[in-house]
């Protein structure tokens, strides 16, 4: 019941927001406020009471909250088609539904000073939540699906009517290449059913007792390999989310001409939804496919790892910099996942259980980076916001001495620029950490590149908060003010207080994430040996 309200209340608000009688923009604002923090509230009273009872949050196999219920149960001819409204949460979930209620939150208030149709606004992003809590909370292959294709209808609206100029490019781009990715990935489930003959499709099934997916395939008179295919089928509506490089092109579009809160909301959780889509579906269901993709996988990090911090640093949009850098950070969820999935490298000498150890560090590291950077990112796209606001432009050559003008701002934008590029006791080194620890048993090569992009990181955000809030003043910004407005501060400070407090204590969240991964790489590994 309690995550049915999570995933629900939401979308239940905006159906509120939508019919809230008269047009006072601050009445409505402060609906959606009230239930995004609501809906906050309950992850963590989810979180908490579970804590509280001192029980674990489980596993993929026995999640601490689950629910199951028949949905859809039907015969097409002899096929029996099967749905089940089932959720649950693990440690794997339960730090992305805590992240998307606190970020939605957060980008309620920080849209305050938003006046074009604030009623649907505010409502398109409760519905948005609705859309990515339901992915995260999903124990159903078709329930995920579902979700997974309701959250776009919200983003693009989002992107598409308050964007900036070449809004309506970035939303249709960003619609396209996420639609025919999820098409792909929808053709994958399908033939999970056909192949396997089943129509149970809840996590706990495949992941334990289930048919594994193993043999070939006659494809366009060849003969393939079954796991290499479907995994490629599932993983290609998660690349593009993630997004992997080369299908991230229209990232750097969407953020660039999304609002401030979009491109917090994108960034934070969003991209979040691919990377949790590998582990959970693409890990959980095929380990054989994900096992011998993993080696390519690996290449693929390091290619996102440098790519996109090259990129980031020819920038001059301050934005389209910082939606560089989150292809460049996901490229480490990416490495991690691949190090997980791989078998050990010649190059190092491990046993069974340090091996297993070593992709347990990878993959927690992996799950924590999709948390810390979700935090990070926000707290950066906020920054740039709050600048927005005050110069009008984001081009970073044009500013010069604002720290002068803008202490608060540039203490609050400083940690987050620290955070990204890993500095320890903050968010962002223990994530990065992990995944290199667990990652050079097996992918020693990708590792050692991605280290670098660590390199890049530093040099590209100190040089952008050299040129744009050192130095000398520029006399054009001599009257520019600094964070004036609760609106402004809140969702600074908070994610600040996150970021500091995952710096120095990650065992907040790595004690929860543990279990799942230790159970996620355990099944692969008795099901690798015995195929």
């Amino acid at each position: 019941m309690l995550l049915t309200l999570i995933v629900f209340l939401p979308a239940l608000f905006a159906l509120i927001v939508l019919v809230w009688p008269g047009r006072s923009a601050g009445a409505v604002k402060l609906v959606a406020a009230a239930g995004s923090l609501l809906v906050f509230a309950l992850s963590l009273w989810l979180y908490v009471g579970l804590l509280a009872q001192g029980q674990s949050f489980g596993d993929v196999l026995h999640p601490a909250w689950f629910y199951s219920h028949g949905w859809i149960n039907t015969y097409i001819g002899s096929f029996h088609f099967q749905v089940n409204y089932a959720l649950g949460t693990d440690g794997l979930s339960m730090p992305m539904i805590i992240l998307n209620g606190l970020l939605t939150f957060l980008a309620v208030v920080g849209s305050w000073h938003i006046e074009k149709s604030p009623k649907f606004y505010m409502a398109m992003l409760l519905f948005l939540e609705t859309g990515v809590m339901g992915v995260f909370a999903s124990f159903d292959l078709f329930l995920f699906i579902l979700f997974w294709e309701v959250e776009l209808i919200p983003m693009f609206l989002l992107i598409g009517i308050w964007g900036g100029q070449r809004r309506e490019y970035a939303a249709w781009k960003f619609l396209i290449y996420t639609l025919v990715g999820s098409s792909i990935t929808l053709a994958g489930i399908f033939m999970i059913y056909v192949q396997t003959g089943e129509h149970n499709a809840t996590y706990q099934y495949y992941a334990g007792v289930g048919p594994q997916i193993i043999g070939n395939l006659a494809l366009f008179g060849a003969t393939v390999s079954l796991p290499i295919v479907l995994f490629l089928l599932l993983f290609a509506g998660f690349a593009v989310k993630i997004p992997m490089w080369p299908v991230h092109t229209w990232l750097p579009d969407a953020h660039t001409e999304a609002p401030t809160a979009v491109s917090v909301l994108l960034a934070g959780v969003l991209l979040k939804m691919g990377a949790y889509g590998l582990i959970r579906i693409c890990l959980g269901f095929v380990p054989h496919g994900a096992t011998d993709f993993a080696p390519v996988l690996g290449i693929f990090a390091a290619i996102n790892v440098l790519w996109g911090a090259g990129a980031s640093m020819v920038q001059k949009d301050m934005k389209k910099m910082i939606a560089y850098s989150s292809v460049s950070h996901m490229g480490y969820v990416l490495l991690g996942v691949a190090a997980a999935a791989a078998v050990a490298s010649a190059r190092v000498t491990n046993t069974a259980a340090s091996l297993a150890s070593f992709r347990q560090a990878a993959l927690t590291g992996a799950t924590l980076q999709m948390f810390t950077h979700g935090a990070i990112t926000g707290m950066l796209f906020f920054g740039v916001g709050v600048l927005y606001d005050k110069a009008h432009t984001r081009d970073i050559d044009i500013f010069g001495g604002i720290a002068a003008r803008m202490p608060r701002e540039i203490t609050l934008y400083s940690i987050a620029c620290f955070a990204s590029l890993g500095l320890p006791a903050l968010a962002g080194f223990v994530a990065e950490y992990l995944v290199f620890t667990g990652s050079y048993a097996t992918l020693p090569v990708p590792t050692i590149l991605c280290v670098f992009g660590v390199v890049l990181t530093a040099g590209y955000l100190l040089w952008m908060l050299r040129r744009a809030f050192y130095g000398p003043l520029n006399l054009r910004w001599s009257s520019l003010t600094d964070i004036n407005s609760f609106s402004q501060f809140l969702p600074l400070a908070c994610l600040a207080v996150v970021i500091f407090f995952i710096g120095v204590y990650p065992k907040l969240i790595v004690d929860v994430i543990t279990p799942s991964v230790s159970q996620m790489i355990g099944t692969m590994q008795t099901v690798l040996t015995l195929h």
